[in-house]
């Protein structure tokens, strides 16, 4: 037999058994979700090995594996990116919060946090202000990816100007502009490549923050928006070089600006719901201002959507909290009790009308990404992707709020946020496609974190 009829039988040998290796995890019969192209491909194969895609295959050929997933059908989707969190929010505010996170207990304390996202399908946060004193082991655990515990991303203090009152424990005070510099070149030299602005940044503190960080090519965040005429708008921090924004309920305090305006608006929170005198109030007040803007100043709304959407700037949503307000959610039933049918009707409205302007941002092009900024924030992102297509977006727009885009915002696209060969293996395996009812979206999952099942681990002290 010459060397040419050898090659003629060996090759179709040596191609079907190209994958005989013994991959990590092996997921065959899935549903595989791209989530750049909203297409759907049936009958794929995923081979992960040390965390990672490795390969997707429509071929029907045998593969070895250490652990096998058969997917029976069902979608795969990547995993949620949360770009809104705060770690007091799980390990206290305020006098709860210990100073500083013991190193006996560090383990304790990541475990505490993961517990909060990873079992909900959230396996990557990017935190928005923390103590300072908490940064050194945050920094530890964003270098140390581990498949029982969320991946962090650190942003450092929440930063403000100084004031004549104790600071909120996630914000830092920068008294001058020299100080704003210095401020980002210490984070930088820590490993953060992230910087959040509390709208209690004033200028020319503002400008010297945004211009340093660029100049580092740090991702910079900005929460901003009160009606203080010392605080910075939206249009002007556009100016300046802000294209990340936090909160759907923000954008109303750049369009409401003239003191004319913001009487009015005043008074007719008033008429309708009382004085701002409780967290819950305020929470009504930024809806009700949603209200004003779409009877008195749709031009103008219209024309700041149309600036977003040339600066091709990203918003976090930060909607289940308000929605609680109006109605149970698939977890919580916290609906204001004070309020009269006729105030929960107005609200109810309001909401409504909230969300008809946060689809007319999507729909032109600003990308929304998920932002929980709450206590059990995984469970609150779920409830996030079902409120949102309650109020009409459609799911593969909801899914890329709840990955690809976050990880656009934080720059980590080229690492995960969509299943392809190379990425990281953060994924989502549903027990029903919220594809056919986005009630689904609260089905039973299988998540894997880096390329390995998730199984809860507790949060017991070392």
């Amino acid at each position: 037999m010459t060397k040419f009829v050898l090659i003629y039988f060996i090759l179709p040998l040596f191609l079907a058994c190209k994958s005989i290796k013994n991959d990590d995890l092996i997921i065959t019969n899935a549903k595989v979700l791209n989530i750049k192209t909203g297409e759907i491909k049936n009958n794929q194969t995923i081979l992960i090995s040390n965390g990672y895609i490795e390969e997707i295959e429509s071929s029907s050929n045998s593969f070895q594996g250490k652990q096998y997933i058969d997917a029976k059908g069902q979608l795969v989707s990547p995993s949620f990116i949360d770009t809104h969190i705060h770690p007091t929010d799980v390990l206290g505010d305020y006098e709860k919060a210990p100073i500083a996170l013991n190193k006996d207990s560090l383990n304790h304390y990541r475990q505490k946090i993961s517990n909060e996202y990873l079992p909900y399908g959230t396996t990557t946060v990017l935190t928005m202000g923390q103590p300072e004193k908490w940064l050194t082991p945050l920094l530890e655990w964003q270098k140390s990816a581990n498949p029982n515990y969320i991946d962090f991303y650190i942003s450092g203090g929440a930063l403000i100007s100084k004031e004549n009152r104790v600071p909120y424990i996630a914000h830092t005070e920068i008294a001058t502009a020299k100080k704003a510099k210095q401020k980002i070149l210490e984070y930088y030299n820590l490993g953060i490549r992230h910087l959040k602005l509390y709208y209690r940044l004033k200028e020319p503190e503002f400008s010297v923050a945004v211009k340093t960080a660029d100049s580092l090519k740090m991702k910079v965040y900005g929460h901003i928006g009160d009606f203080s005429p010392e605080y910075l708008t939206i249009k002007k921090t556009l100016k300046i070089g802000l294209t990340n924004y936090e909160h759907l309920a923000t954008i109303p305090n750049s369009v409401i600006i003239s003191d004319v305006d913001k009487a009015k608006v005043y008074k007719q929170f008033k008429d309708n719901f009382g004085e701002i005198n409780s967290e819950s109030k305020l929470l009504d007040f930024f809806l009700e201002q949603y209200r004003f803007i779409d009877e008195n100043k749709k031009p103008e709304i219209e024309n700041l959507i149309k600036n977003l959407s040339d600066k091709k700037v990203t918003i976090s949503t930060t909607i289940h909290r308000l929605y609680e307000q109006i109605a149970a959610t698939y977890f919580t039933n916290k609906k204001d009790t004070t309020l009269t049918p006729k105030q929960l009707k107005r609200l109810t409205e309001n909401f409504a009308i909230m969300m008809k302007y946060a689809k007319m941002m999507q729909e032109n092009g600003i990308k929304i990404r998920l932002g929980s900024d709450m206590p059990n924030g995984g469970k609150v992102n779920i409830s996030e992707l079902i409120i949102l297509a309650k109020y009409g977006f459609n799911i593969i727009d909801i899914f890329r709020i709840s990955s690809y885009n976050g990880a656009e915002a934080i720059g980590i696209e080229n690492q995960t946020g969509s299943i392809e060969k190379g990425k990281k293996a953060d994924l989502i395996l549903w027990s029903k496609n919220p594809f056919d009812n986005y009630e689904n979206f609260n089905s039973k999952i299988i998540i894997i974190k880096d390329g390995k099942v998730y199984k809860k681990m507790n949060a017991q002290p070392d």
